[in-house]
């Protein structure tokens, strides 16, 4: 194993953040340099409409989402499905808002077994809420300098186990938590709930940040419904603080997401072990 690639959405770049922190741990236990990490970041859709190269034992493939309602987000998800590995160790990560993240990390645990990985370790990692504000702080700035050592350390685990294990299918199956079948997923389609201020300057960044290009241009930049993903990555993106949360049901959900869910969560790890 001489290469490492991430593979990752992250339309806040919370999942990016802990995955690179993951990636750290990881080459340096495997001693793999800089020169041999590539970043495929599939947030865009464009880029989601590329393949990539078969993967082979060569490489150790690291993928990583976000929590979406506790399901991977289906554009993430179906990317994931059109990977093709033969026998490559995958490290899976999953990033939530501090609620949970029930089924996710096992339906990524699912997919990538399913494209021929065989996953080694599993991670659920704390990322700020997509609703978060400094108004409504909900898992504000995190990953934190903590999340960001445990993740560095779960990349120096997943390496270690990695040196350590002759034969890939060797290894036990990798049991993470959630249910099959799967909670329902939250799919595309979102309450009119963003409100484009004054303070808008045509800028265009929402529109370059948003996955599933749900931003219409031509329209002040005002969101298209039927395509949001409640990701909120236009809202964070803005420079200008011009794109808000309207008062409504989503900014009523995080609310009652920062009342419930305040007590910070740890980062759950899990490997595989040698049968």
């Amino acid at each position: 194993m001489k290469k490492i690639t991430l593979i990752y959405f992250s339309p806040t770049k919370t999942t990016e953040t802990v995955l690179r922190a993951v990636t750290q741990g990881l080459a340096q236990s495997m001693e793999i340099s800089g020169s041999e990490i590539t970043a495929v970041n599939v947030t865009s859709p464009k880029l989601r409409d590329t393949m990539l190269a078969p993967l082979d034992d060569n490489d150790i493939v690291l993928l990583g989402a976000p929590v979406y309602a506790g399901r991977l987000p289906a554009d993430a998800a179906d990317f994931f499905k059109k990977l093709t590995a033969s026998n490559t160790p995958a490290i899976l990560t999953v990033v939530y808002g501090n609620r949970e993240y029930e089924d996710a990390l096992l339906e990524l645990k699912d997919v990538a077994a399913a494209c021929g990985f065989t996953p080694v370790a599993g991670g659920a990692f704390i990322g700020e809420h997509s609703f978060a504000s400094t108004d409504i702080p909900v898992a504000l700035n995190r990953p934190d300098e903590n999340d960001l050592k445990q993740a560095e350390d779960f990349g120096k685990k997943s390496g270690y186990l990695l040196k350590k294990t002759k034969d890939l299918k060797k290894l036990s199956t990798l049991e993470v938590p959630g249910n099959f079948p799967y909670k329902e997923g939250m799919g595309k389609g979102a309450p009119d709930f963003i409100k484009v201020t004054d303070l808008c300057t045509n800028c265009g960044i929402c529109a370059a940040a948003c996955p599933t290009e749900a931003i219409d241009a031509e329209k002040g930049f005002a969101t298209i419904a039927a395509d949001c993903i409640l990701c909120c990555a236009c809202i964070k993106a803005c420079p200008e603080q011009a794109r808000l949360m309207k008062d409504g049901p989503i900014k009523d959900k995080a609310r009652w997401l920062n009342e419930t869910c305040s007590t910070p969560k740890s980062v759950q790890t899990f490997f595989a072990t040698e049968s």
